[in-house]
């Protein structure tokens, strides 16, 4: 018994991470591939990212967006608030989990960020957090709320 134990765990070992990957992973998952896609300019990636109606808490005016189209609006009020204060190439730099938790039905992550940008010709940084709720849609995983919290954005050298 105590052999077959042993091999089992090795064949377990030997599968790698995929076979510990479960729910609250995959929305990680989701997660990381969908900022990657904002960092890299593709917003209807972003967009389709999102359930309509998708909750968002950001530190632009007017902070709360909700309801259908949410997050076009956003990215709207993000656009126009970008133009206003000079603000060109924002980027999210997410890091590990600090949490991740589900129950197959949705899932709670919370993430170290990192906001980057620059603000008339000057690197900038706000290290924070973002926090995101993930609802199942097909074979993924949808946005079906986050949020931003964040330090006051300082240069970056």
């Amino acid at each position: 018994m105590t052999r077959a134990l042993t091999i089992a765990a090795a064949v377990m070992l030997a599968a790698g991470s995929a076979a510990w990957a479960g729910p609250a992973e995959d929305a990680t998952a989701s997660i990381t591939a969908v900022m990657d896609k904002f960092n890299a300019g593709d917003f209807d990636a972003f967009v389709a990212a999102h359930q309509d109606g998708a909750l968002i808490v950001d530190e632009i005016p007017p902070y709360v967006w909700g309801g259908s189209g949410s997050i076009q609006r956003w990215g709207a009020d993000y656009e126009k608030d970008s133009q206003a204060r000079g603000i060109s190439g924002g980027r999210v730099d997410l890091d590990k989990p600090l949490q991740a938790t589900s129950d197959g039905r949705s899932a709670y992550v919370v993430m170290p960020s990192t906001y980057r940008f620059v603000q008339n010709g000057t690197k900038m940084a706000a290290r924070g957090s973002m926090t995101f709720v993930m609802s199942p849609s097909g074979a993924g995983w949808k946005i079906a709320s986050w949020t931003y919290s964040g330090s006051a954005p300082t240069p970056e050298n």
